[in-house]
């Protein structure tokens, strides 16, 4: 038996949806959190990046570790989420 395949056979695997985005930024001295998830940087080349879920996650891991958590999430835009 064949089959008769038209259009666009190309698989899309790699779709984000940006705006779902977040960064944690420090409150008292706007600096982001480090992309390796531990540390500040400056600017937002570096900061780490994720979704909001992902954001919970990192999170609840570093506050069951007994650290402490000074973050807020943002949108990677810098605006409060």
């Amino acid at each position: 038996m064949s089959q008769i395949v038209t259009g666009n056979t190309r698989v899309k695997t790699d779709f984000r949806n940006n705006s779902l985005d977040v960064r944690f930024r420090d409150p008292e001295t706007g600096r982001y959190l480090h992309l390796s998830g531990a540390g500040l940087t400056t600017g937002t080349a570096s900061a780490w990046i994720g979704t909001r879920k992902q954001a919970g996650t990192l999170k609840e891991r570093a506050v069951a570790r007994g650290e402490d958590w000074p973050f807020r999430a943002v949108s990677a835009g810098g605006k409060e989420a």
